[in-house]
């Protein structure tokens, strides 16, 4: 049996209130040649049963715990033969033709280098939480991921009007909430380990937040790139907000409105990505800027999360580990630390 060029999957938690908007628009796409294939993570509210009972039409596999959003992801992606994977958050609603404006750039002969395609992804602004009621807006949600000075990514154009970001462009990479993937490039990407022949493609070790991008790093050392395309359009209701500068108010801002497992992961998974992924002399040359907001951070997390310290034990634990998977990514790359810098603003 041949598979589908794309394979959409959908990693649930407790989504049921946001599945009949999210299948319905990809159900809806004018470009055909797609399955859907919907990874559970032990949801209790229903999405298995709504799920089969609406849409028998998509694949489903049942996770009897919360494996993490990378390990569901990579469940999904070793199950399907597809050549290509869009990874698709249930809160996000897609126009018609977003798959068609999407494929129709990424099957193009000249970019056969590019690992990740994404579209404009605009806010969705939530009118009713208990049965996942919203409404469309023209606020940017993201355009790609950016890389600053002190090493943290924001989501390009982030609370910006959609029409200020309507150029085709390349990017550093795309957020996970919905991000169409080369699998061909992402297999050399992996993370070989003793348990998955096939590697890790997301780090399950991350569980959920920023596994997108180290992902995105991972492939832009190889060389390959990632594309910007304005004219697909989609929608998102973002669980944690989306950082949008570089002020150390709005990162306190929006982690209070993080849950705490959330609050934890992203401080953990930070350094993770850091240690795993950049230069030497780039962490040296950027030290001033890099030093000076962790130290406010930590401030911050002294007064008020002294409890997501322990974050910091765990990276030191990880350690050996991640300078296994270190070795791995910096054998295979093609860039240089200069080559980096060049995506720092």
């Amino acid at each position: 049996m041949i598979s589908p060029k794309v394979t959409i999957i959908i990693v649930t938690r407790n989504s049921q209130r946001f599945m009949a908007s999210c299948l319905d628009s990809i159900y809806a796409q004018t470009y055909h040649d797609f399955q859907v294939l919907i990874i559970d993570n032990d949801s209790h509210d229903g999405t298995v049963d709504f799920v089969r009972s609406n849409y028998p039409q998509a694949g489903m596999f049942i996770n009897n715990k919360n494996s993490g959003f990378a390990k569901a992801n990579n469940q999904g992606i070793r199950l399907i033969k597809s050549p290509f994977f869009l990874l698709c958050n249930p809160d996000i609603i897609l126009e018609p033709d977003w798959l068609m404006k999407i494929m129709a750039i990424a099957e193009l002969e000249q970019n056969n280098d590019c690992a990740s395609f994404g579209g404009k992804l605009l806010k969705l602004k939530l009118i009713n939480s208990e049965i996942g009621e919203t409404e469309k807006t023209e606020i940017i949600d993201s355009c790609g991921l950016q890389l600053l000075k002190n090493h943290r990514f924001v989501e390009l154009g982030a609370g910006r009007p959609s029409a200020d970001y309507n150029q085709a462009q390349e990017v550093f990479g795309h957020s996970g909430a919905l991000v169409l993937l080369r699998k061909e490039l992402l297999e050399q990407a992996a993370i070989q380990d003793k348990y998955h022949y096939t590697g890790d493609f997301l780090d399950s070790n991350f569980f959920f937040y920023k596994e997108d991008v180290d992902l995105a790093w991972r492939l832009r050392l190889q060389g390959f790139r990632s594309m910007f395309i304005p004219e697909a359009v989609a929608y998102h209701l973002r669980t944690f907000p989306a950082a949008q500068k570089n002020r150390l108010s709005e990162v306190i801002a929006n982690r209070r409105h993080q849950n705490d497992l959330a609050r934890y992961y992203s401080y953990r998974n930070h350094f993770l990505v850091l240690l795993g992924n950049e230069f030497l002399s780039n962490l040296l040359i950027y030290s001033p800027f890099i030093i000076w907001h962790e130290l406010k951070k930590l401030c911050y997390l002294l007064i008020f999360e002294i409890r997501n310290l322990r974050a910091i034990i765990e990276v030191i634990g990880m350690f050996p580990q991640t300078l296994a998977k270190r070795r791995q990514v910096f054998r295979r790359a093609k860039l240089t630390a200069k080559d980096i810098r060049k995506w720092i603003n």
